[in-house]
């Protein structure tokens, strides 16, 4: 037995190892690829179990890498709480690119947080962290960062520009000269289009068409909405239109060219570039802004001949409704990833920690539904017994009470009509229910089918119902109650239902609650519930005697 136990304990520990070894192993390889191919890194790291069982040094490289991934994707970073201590730990560490690549981080997770000041002061610890180890890459891309927050989120142009120009003062890039040009031109920055120019001279000089066609159609866009300088305008669009080879982007330019053409009054250009841009997005998918500038532009075409106009505001609606969407839209979906994995996480623990206490509980819960329901079957089986009893007793005793005058008469000589009266109908009424002729024939203290009817009616196995003619015991109470349902009828018929009014006939013939919970196969307190309903109806007091209010002049 000994032996078992710790082969049984070796193989935990072993189990536990090879489990934490893959973890290990995982993480590692995520971290070789995390910055050159992001989506490997999530698929590594998507393969391991049951993160939050890590060890805390294991577990802030994954809070960092998850994170990585996501801000590298433009992935919603909402959800991402764990880069708070992963950026703590990486701080105090001696690994210079994840410490500096952490201010980064923590900056995105805090406005994805709507925590914007608090952003910005990280990004300027990590900007001097980054000055102090000579890392211009990242000096430059956290400027970067820091000034297209202020364009895009503060709309502070004064601030981005000085930000833009610290970071090409450390080096000068393509993409901080647009970035600098874009943020110029919405100040109204004269210099606007030096820096446009320079980031299209630059990015020329490496031959990279995408980014060329990109930086095309901002510039033709930024002039055209912002400087008004249209002939420059047309100028580059159509430089723009010999090289861009995606029909998007050259329908766009299209529309830039509308624009121009509209505004310099050439309305016949206008509706050409309108029509051309318009056939490249027929079989497209259309944004929102795209279609509104279209139908604008036709309109302004067809109603208008020499008025000016702005779109800049609509197209900024457009775009910023665009924005938020696709923001949402990431962010519930990196909502619901996390969700699904938590609830994953969640249901395996709950599992492994319920193992242990599934028998256990199973044996209670069996004993707790046996015991209970026998404890219940038993007493109920008690209680209908006891009632069984009861209403045969009394059963008997309205038998014994209805055949003793027939047979005590002549020996008595009792001759009080109100208790033959009271005999009388009691023996009519077991008449109809088929007892009076079963004691008939065989004595009732031997008779087992008496006593099996008896239970048979008390049981309401046998509906009273179906036994009992309310119609031929109607005129028998009138001829011994002196007329008394006749009365109870006339008066009131409309108000009491038929149940009532049998009651009440019972009641007349000084049947007792119990009696009459055996005749009629009700309960004893549905009786009670009667007798109150019935004196509501009449408007009678509580206590107050029901026959007596009905046979009242």
């Amino acid at each position: 037995m000994k032996k078992l136990l710790y082969l049984f304990i070796i193989s935990t520990i072993l189990l536990c190892a090879c489990r934490h070894t893959d973890n290990t192993t995982l993480l590692r390889q995520a971290d070789a690829v995390i910055y050159g191919n992001s989506d490997s890194a999530m698929k590594l790291l998507s393969s391991i179990k049951n993160p939050e069982r890590l060890p805390f040094e294991e577990k802030m490289l994954y809070g960092w890498l998850r994170t990585f991934a996501h801000n590298v994707r433009g992935a919603s970073m909402a959800e991402d709480s764990l880069i708070l201590p992963a950026f703590n730990y990486f701080v105090a560490g001696s690994d210079t690119v994840k410490m500096l690549n952490s201010y980064v981080l923590k900056s995105q997770y805090l406005y994805w947080q709507k925590k914007h000041e608090e952003a910005m002061t990280v990004l300027d610890s990590g900007i001097a962290a980054a000055t102090a180890c000579r890392d211009t890459y990242l000096i430059v891309h956290m400027l970067s960062l820091k000034a297209n927050k202020y364009v895009y989120v503060e709309k502070n142009y004064k601030k981005a520009i000085e930000a833009h120009l610290r970071a090409i003062a450390v080096r000068e890039d393509e993409g901080l000269c647009f970035s600098l040009g874009i943020a110029m031109g919405l100040q109204g920055n004269d210099s606007a289009s030096y820096y446009m120019d320079r980031s299209i001279e630059l990015v020329g000089q490496k031959k990279d068409t995408v980014r060329l066609v990109h930086y095309l159609r901002n510039y033709a866009q930024m002039l055209s909405y912002i400087s008004n300088d249209y002939e420059k305008a047309v100028a580059v669009s159509k430089r723009l239109r010999n090289l861009a080879p995606d029909g998007g982007q050259i329908a766009m330019t299209d529309l830039v060219l509308t624009e121009c053409f509209l505004k310099m009054g050439k309305l016949d250009s206008a509706q050409y570039y309108l029509d051309q841009g318009r056939a490249l997005l027929a079989s497209r998918e259309k944004l929102l802004s795209t279609e509104n500038m279209m139908n604008y532009y036709q309109g302004l075409i067809d109603y208008t001949r020499h008025r000016t106009f702005d779109f800049l505001k609509v197209m900024r609606y457009n775009d910023s409704v665009h924005n938020a969407l696709y923001a949402l839209q990431s962010t519930i979906q990196r909502k619901d990833e996390s969700k699904e994995s938590l609830s994953n996480a969640n249901l395996m623990l709950t599992v492994e920690r319920q193992e242990a206490q599934l028998t256990l509980l199973g044996c209670l819960l069996l004993l707790v539904i046996v015991g209970g329901g026998a404890f219940f079957y038993i007493r109920g089986r008690r209680h209908r017994l006891i009632e069984a009893e009861e209403r045969i007793e009394t059963l008997n005793r309205l038998l014994a009470d209805a055949t003793k005058g027939d047979g005590e008469q002549g020996v008595a000589g009792n001759t009080d009509k109100e208790v033959e009266d009271g005999q009388f109908f009691r023996k009519i009424l077991l008449q109809q229910l088929g007892i009076i002729r079963l004691v008939a024939t065989q004595p009732t203290s031997q008779n087992q089918e008496l006593l099996r009817r008896i239970s048979g009616i008390t049981n309401r196995e046998l509906p009273v119902e179906s036994l009992l003619v309310w119609e031929d015991l109607y005129p028998v109470i009138d001829r011994i109650y002196d007329g008394f349902y006749t009365q109870m009828n006339r008066r009131f018929g409309s108000v009491l239902i038929d149940k009532e009014q049998q009651l009440c006939c019972l009641l007349c013939a000084e049947f007792s609650t119990k009696e009459i919970s055996v005749v009629t196969q009700q309960s004893i307190p549905t009786i009670y519930q009667r007798k109150t309903n019935i004196r509501k109806k009449l408007g009678m007091g509580e206590k107050e005697d029901i026959v007596g209010f009905i046979l009242e002049k």
